[in-house]
C-alpha cells in the first residue's frame, strides 16, 4: 500500500487521531478514504471483512468533518472509523452472522451498541468476518474464508472476533467492537496485539446482536490502547430497556479514570492462581507472563500468590451453558437447514442437543460457586492477572498442537484459561504482554469484581504507559504495506 498523502495516521490510536480531528489537523473524509483504501489492499489476503459500508461511511464522514467545523464535536469517537463483528445489527445492512444461513440476512434496526456509537460520531466502515455464528475461536470460517493474522497470514487470527481484532491490528478499522461468549474478545486479541475487554455481565447491551448462548454472551470493544478502549466502552456502556439482561447503574466515566492513571501514589496489587491457570501452557507463553509480571512490577503494582477453589468444575459449567444454549438458539435451524451448517460448528450444536436438564441446572449453582471462589481469590487484592491463551497463534491447518508433551486440541489450547470469566460475568481483559520468539502477540488477562472496569483500564493504562508495549504491538504489515 503506497503511503498516503492526507493522514500518514493509520494505525495510530483513537487518542490521537480525536486529537487531529477535533483541532482540524485530520479530516474525518481522509482518513475514512485511508481506511478504505486500506480496506481494497488488504482485505483479499486477511478476510477481516464480510461486508464494507463504503457509500454510508463516506457519507457519515462528510457530515463528520461539516459538523465539527460548525463546532458540533461529540467528543474522542466523532469521526472516528469502526468496525463491527458481523452478528451485530446495524440497519439496512447486510449481516450474515459468518454463516450461509444468514447470508441474505438485513436487520430493520440498529443493535443499542450501535446506536449509541453513532450517537458520538463514529463511523462504522464494515462487518467484520467472525467464526460461523460465533460458535469457534478460531475464525476458520468455510463460507467467507478464515481470517489471517496480521503478524503472519499462515497464522490464525483466534475468533470468533477474530475479523475485529485484524481489521484494528492491520489498520483497516481504528477500533472495533465484537462479542464474548468463550473468550472471542480476548483470545483474537491476545494473538493480534491489541486490547480486548469482555465486560462485566449486564454492563453492555446486546439488544440486536445475534446470540449464541445468551446467559454467557458479552459485547466489548477491541482497540490498540487501553485509552481507546475505555472510549469505546463509554459509548457502549449503560442500562438498556431492551435488554433485560443490563442493569440499571451509573456509568463511570472511564476516560476521567484512565487519566488519573498516572497518579504515582495508587498502589494496585494481583494475586497470581496457584491453580489451574498454569496446568497446561506452551513455556515460551509463559516466559512472556513473567516478563510481563516483571514489567508489572517495575511500575508499581505488586503480585501475590493465591489459591483458587472450585476449578474442576469450570468445564462441566462452561459445556451446559455453552453448548445447551447454543443448542436451544439453533434449535429450528438445526431440523430445517441442517446441511447449511459448517462441519465443525454442526458437531458442537449436536453436542449441544444431548445436554440434559440436571447437567444444566448443575451448572447453574457451579457458576455461583466459581464466581464466589473467584471473589475470596481477590479479597483484599485489586484483582488477579492470568495468561490469556495457552499459546501463541497457530498455523491456519493445525487442529491440535504439542504443549509439553500433552497433544491438545487448539480450540482448548485457545480457550481453557477464558471460559471461567464468562461463566462468572467478572470483567477481563486482555493486555499485550510481549511477542513469543520475538515474533507472535501474546496477552494476560486482567480479571476484577463487577463492575471494575475503570480499575482495570486504569491498571492497564499505567503499565502500558511504563512498558511502552502499544509502541511495540506494531504489527508487519502496518509498516511495510501489504502483508
Amino acid at each position: 500500500m503506497k503511503e498516503s498523502s492526507r493522514t500518514k495516521a493509520l494505525g495510530s490510536s483513537i487518542h490521537e487521531l480525536s486529537k487531529h480531528i477535533f483541532s482540524g489537523s485530520i479530516s474525518p473524509v481522509d482518513l475514512v478514504e485511508d481506511i478504505l483504501e486500506r480496506i481494497e489492499d488488504l482485505n483479499e489476503e486477511l478476510h477481516a471483512y464480510i461486508t464494507v459500508m463504503t457509500d454510508s461511511a463516506r457519507k457519515e464522514a462528510k457530515k463528520a468533518e461539516a459538523d465539527i467545523k460548525e463546532g458540533k464535536y461529540l467528543g474522542p469517537l466523532h469521526g472516528i472509523p469502526v468496525s463491527l463483528k458481523d452478528l451485530i445489527y446495524v440497519r439496512g445492512v447486510r449481516s450474515t452472522s459468518g454463516s450461509r444461513i444468514l447470508s441474505d440476512f438485513v436487520p430493520n434496526h440498529d443493535a443499542t451498541v450501535v446506536r449509541r456509537l453513532k450517537q458520538v460520531g463514529a463511523i462504522v466502515v464494515g462487518m467484520n468476518n467472525t467464526h460461523e455464528f460465533a460458535c469457534g475461536i478460531t475464525n476458520i470460517n468455510p463460507h467467507y474464508g478464515s481470517s489471517r493474522n496480521p503478524w503472519d497470514p499462515a497464522r490464525m487470527s483466534g475468533g470468533s472476533s477474530g475479523g475485529s481484532a485484524v481489521a484494528v491490528s492491520a489498520g483497516m478499522a481504528v477500533g472495533a467492537l465484537g462479542t464474548d461468549t468463550s473468550g472471542s474478545i480476548r483470545v483474537p486479541s491476545s494473538l493480534c496485539g491489541l486490547f480486548g475487554l469482555k465486560p462485566t455481565y449486564g454492563r453492555v447491551s446486546k439488544f440486536g446482536v445475534m446470540p449464541l448462548a445468551p446467559s454467557i454472551d458479552h459485547v466489548g470493544p477491541m482497540a490498540r490502547t487501553s485509552w481507546d478502549t475505555a472510549a469505546l466502552l463509554q459509548a457502549i456502556a449503560g442500562y438498556d430497556m431492551l435488554d433485560e439482561s443490563t442493569l440499571d447503574l451509573p456509568v463511570p466515566d472511564y476516560l476521567q479514570i484512565v487519566s488519573e492513571s498516572d497518579d504515582k501514589s495508587r498502589k494496585f496489587t494481583l494475586g497470581v492462581p496457584k491453580e489451574y491457570f498454569f496446568d497446561l501452557i506452551d513455556p515460551r507463553v509463559m516466559d512472556v507472563f513473567e516478563n510481563c509480571l516483571g514489567e508489572m512490577h517495575a511500575c508499581g503494582v505488586s503480585t501475590v500468590p493465591v489459591t483458587l477453589n472450585e476449578t474442576r468444575k469450570i468445564s462441566d459449567a462452561w459445556k451446559a451453558f455453552r453448548l445447551g444454549e447454543s443448542a436451544a438458539v439453533h434449535s429450528s435451524w438445526l431440523k430445517s437447514r441442517r446441511s447449511e451448517y459448517g462441519s465443525d460448528v454442526l458437531a458442537m450444536l449436536e453436542r449441544g442437543t444431548k445436554i440434559t436438564a440436571v447437567e444444566y441446572i448443575t451448572a447453574l449453582r457451579y457458576k455461583k460457586e466459581l464466581k464466589d471462589a473467584f471473589l475470596k481469590a481477590m479479597k483484599g487484592l485489586d484483582g488477579l492477572i492470568v495468561p490469556t491463551t495457552s499459546i501463541s497463534a497457530p498455523m491456519l491447518e493445525e487442529t491440535s498442537i504439542d504443549i509439553n508433551g500433552r497433544n491438545t486440541e487448539v480450540y482448548i489450547a485457545l480457550s481453557r484459561l477464558t471460559t471461567v470469566f464468562n461463566i462468572t460475568g467478572l470483567p477481563a481483559l486482555n493486555v499485550p504482554a510481549g511477542l513469543v520468539d520475538g515474533s507472535l502477540p501474546i496477552g494476560v488477562q486482567l480479571v476484577g469484581r463487577e463492575f471494575d472496569e475503570g480499575l482495570l483500564l486504569s491498571l492497564a493504562d499505567m503499565y502500558e504507559r511504563s512498558s511502552k508495549i502499544s509502541d511495540r504491538m506494531i504489527a508487519p504489515c502496518l509498516s511495510r504495506g501489504n502483508p
